[in-house]
């Protein structure tokens, strides 16, 4: 009974590590998954942002570029037994160039622009827009309009399409220490509006990668870490299925060497 008890716990062995390392390769890859979609998410939104308007300079699609990289190479090394390892080192740099990204991105989109625009004016519906015509023509054309602010009134020039704010413009030094009283390249003043609703969203997804990455590094690094392949073949189990027990070490050799006794003693010749 106890060499059928310690083969069964032999046999049971490769199975239960196969099914351990499945549902972490499992685990991983929706992991990873979930990170290159949360990525390309990001791309396409800072995209979109950065070009409605010229007057404002987003990076947080930069970081999601990175991040999307990183989680492809990742899911090449989880899919892939060849060159694993080298992949997961790969996606593992990238992420972390990406996590770094990621903070960088919060603090320029979400401290220095999202702190320094001011919508309550485009609220109270005190800003306007301008605009020479649809056409192409008219995109570099710029025009003198009157600016009525809260203390004081002057005249400003803005380049067709653009949304501005009198509130916010300084007269004395011409608008010089003012950065977001005017949004060039809109096509309406609620358009800005949704712009910065954008942009919001825009920094609570690169929180998320941020976070997202951190978690994906780890585990990307446990899996690497592991010197057992993350892929079982029919032949493999076979082997580790088929472990010889004690009764098999038992049995004689059915072709034995010949018996020379006298052998060991001889001189031993160094060769030539």
């Amino acid at each position: 009974m106890a060499p059928a008890a310690t083969r069964d716990t032999v046999d049971g062995d490769p199975r239960s590590a196969e099914v351990l390392r499945r549902k972490r390769r499992m685990k991983a890859l929706w992991l990873v998954a979930g990170m290159l979609c949360l990525s390309l998410l990001t791309v396409a939104l800072g995209v979109y942002t950065t070009t409605r308007t010229e007057s404002l300079s987003i990076t947080g699609y930069s970081s999601g570029v990175i991040l999307a990289f990183g989680s492809f190479l990742g899911l090449l090394g989880l899919c892939l037994e060849e060159n694993r390892k080298q992949l997961l080192v790969a996606s593992i740099v990238f992420l972390s160039f990406g996590i770094i990204g990621s903070a960088l991105c919060v603090l320029v989109d979400g401290v220095f622009i999202l702190l320094g625009m001011d919508i309550r004016p485009l609220k109270a519906g005190r800003c306007q827009f301008y605009t020479s015509g649809n056409s192409y023509i008219y995109e570099n054309y710029y025009a003198s309009v009157p600016c009525q602010g809260l203390v004081e009134s002057c005249t400003m020039r803005v380049r067709s399409g653009t949304c501005y704010c009198c509130d916010l413009y300084d007269c004395a030094n011409g608008g010089y220490l003012n950065t977001y009283y005017e949004f060039v390249g809109v096509r309406s003043c609620q358009e800005v509006f949704s712009l910065y609703v954008c942009l919001w969203v825009l920094t609570a997804l690169n929180v998320l990668t941020f976070i997202l990455g951190i978690l994906t590094t780890a585990v990307l690094g446990s899996i690497k870490d592991l010197k057992g392949s993350l892929y079982f073949t029919p032949s493999a189990m076979a082997v580790g299925v088929s472990q010889p027990g004690p009764s098999d070490k038992l049995q004689p050799d059915p072709n034995p060497p010949p018996f020379a006794p006298l052998y060991s003693l001889l001189p031993y010749k160094t060769p030539g």
